[in-house]
């Protein structure tokens, strides 16, 4: 059991500390959003509901005039701002394609903010599971690998340690390779139940990629086939009424007016008109209800013989759809509130902790074998390791200030932020490979340091905002970005001092009887 534990955290180990790092910085893409398009505009007092429908009609039909579906966000406590979305139809033309497209609205005046172009926070999220610069399907095969994998590391891992809950309170400083372990127990038995129900959820969330020969076998190959399975795995179980509304009346404003009768008490997170222009038109209203995990309620309107029908959802049709929905909202953390958030967060990242010590452990043993049995490329292996381990904080401060740097109105400024964080993580590397043995760790958590204690002052340099304008506005959002990262930037001073003092050798493995 012991080489299946090693082995199954090893060989995955730098694709789950990255598919860890950015999972956990997923928990708050909202906020990283917020940060990424400082240009947005918050709503500062409480705005009629009705105003603010007909704020976004009123642009989306100068703008987006010839889209099918449209959609207009509500403030709220992690987005406060008004923003419309809609389905840019494909056009030769001009040169466009099929996509959706979102902007946000100036409270005061309704016209759309230039802002720049961001690849935000949902993007550092999806790395986790697409890991880009590959197929989406590779990306998922990969990932859904690696969270076996971490499954299987997870059993075996309590499997062998027969005390591990024991261990968890026994901390030895100074004993090396025993202080690792130490630690790595720690980081695994703490939020133990939070990894397995991470690692098997996201198993479950990529089953349709994994599993595909199965749906293959019940409804045939094929793309239209696998629709078939989407659409019958998807379906909503609604309820349905003919409301006291003429069809002449329906409207977007009149949906919003009864639907906010029904459910008074709960704030509007979206309306959407589907199939615009068409006899399918369509209106939604979206509710944040939050219950229990469930994220959101939402009314359909749409005329049918004349009369006007409601539709209420009511969650998933099938029993097999209601668990994936579950574990699809325990994975995502959509019902956490801000508290639970953190709680996700400090949990992810003793999970990237935990697989750091494995990965450190696993060469420190190889390591302590003697310098003639390591051999060079044991020693390019540690390096390397170290470089990935800091290389990926590193490569999300990159990713963060260039977000600053890179001129507003740069053509592809999106992807281009994408490709400075992977450049970060190739200097890391890079870094790690070139520096001395002893310094190496010590190095490279001054670099961490150096780039995260920059990004406040560059949101400073850069933006009309800083830590004393937030604080003076009470921008809550931008000013616990800005805590936060100097927070990180003295974890990793407070490291490199340390490693200063007692070297890097226990790290690297050059001397592995030397205490932590």
């Amino acid at each position: 059991m012991n080489w299946l534990h090693t082995w199954s955290g090893f060989i995955f180990a730098w694709l789950l500390y990255f598919i860890f790092i950015t999972g956990s910085a997923g928990y708050f893409e909202n906020e990283i959003d917020r940060w990424m398009q400082p240009e947005r505009v918050v709503v500062q007092k409480p705005m009629d509901d009705a105003d603010i429908l007909a704020m976004g009609t009123r642009q989306l039909s100068q703008s987006a005039d010839d889209a099918s579906q449209w959609y207009i966000s509500f403030p709220s406590s992690r987005d406060p701002y008004i923003g419309i979305s809609w389905l840019q139809p494909a056009d030769a033309s001009k040169g466009t394609v099929r996509q959706w497209l979102d902007r946000h609205l100036h409270p005061d005046s309704g016209d759309i903010i230039k802002a720049r172009q961001t690849s935000g926070g949902e993007t550092l999220y999806r790395l986790h599971y697409t890991l880009y610069y590959m197929p989406l399907q590779l990306g998922y095969i990969l990932t859904s690998a690696a969270a076996m994998l971490m499954l299987i590391a997870l059993i075996s891992g309590v499997i062998i340690h027969k005390k591990i809950f024991l261990e968890f309170f026994t901390f030895r400083t100074g004993k090396g390779l025993r202080s690792w372990l130490d630690i790595h127990n720690i980081f695994s038995v703490l939020p133990l139940p939070f990894h397995l129900m991470i690692t098997y959820s996201g198993l479950m969330l990529l089953m349709t990629v994994t599993m595909a020969k199965v749906i293959d076998a019940t409804y045939g190959e094929g793309e239209q086939k696998h629709r078939q399975f989407y659409s019958a795995a998807q379906a909503e179980l609604t309820t349905e009424q003919v409301i006291s509304m003429s069809a002449a009346q329906l409207s977007p404003e009149a949906a919003l007016t009864d639907a906010k009768n029904r459910y008074a008490n709960l704030p509007v997170s979206y309306v959407g008109i589907l199939a615009r222009g068409t006899e399918n038109q369509q209106i939604e209203v979206w509710f944040a209800s939050q219950r229990s995990i469930e994220f959101a309620s939402m009314l359909s309107y749409r005329e049918q013989d004349g009369q006007v029908v409601m539709s209420l959802s009511e969650g998933k049709a099938g029993a097999a759809a209601r668990v994936y929905d579950v574990l699809e909202h325990l994975h995502e953390g959509l019902f956490a509130d801000i508290y639970l958030r953190w709680l996700y967060f400090i949990c992810g990242l003793l999970g990237a902790g935990m697989i750091a010590t494995g990965a450190i452990m696993w060469l420190k043993k190889r390591l302590a074998k003697g310098p003639d049995s390591a051999g060079c490329t044991l020693r390019r292996l540690a390096s390397i390791n170290a470089g990935m381990i800091v290389g990926i904080p590193v490569a999300i401060a990159c990713y963060f200030a260039s977000n600053r740097l890179l001129p507003f109105d740069m053509a592809l400024r999106a992807q281009w932020e994408l490709h400075c964080l992977f450049i970060g993580l190739l200097l890391s590397i890079g870094l790690a490979v070139c520096s001395a043995t002893q310094s190496v760790w010590r190095n490279l958590c001054w670099l961490a340091a150096v780039m995260f204690g920059l990004l406040p002052l560059l949101n400073a340099l850069t933006t009309k905002h800083n830590l004393l304008v937030s604080l003076i506005q009470a921008d809550w959002l931008m000013l616990g970005f800005d805590l936060c990262m100097l927070v990180f930037s003295a974890a990793f001073v407070l490291l490199a001092i340390r490693l200063s003092k007692t070297t890097a050798a226990t790290l690297s493995g050059d001397d592995v009887t030397r205490p932590l």
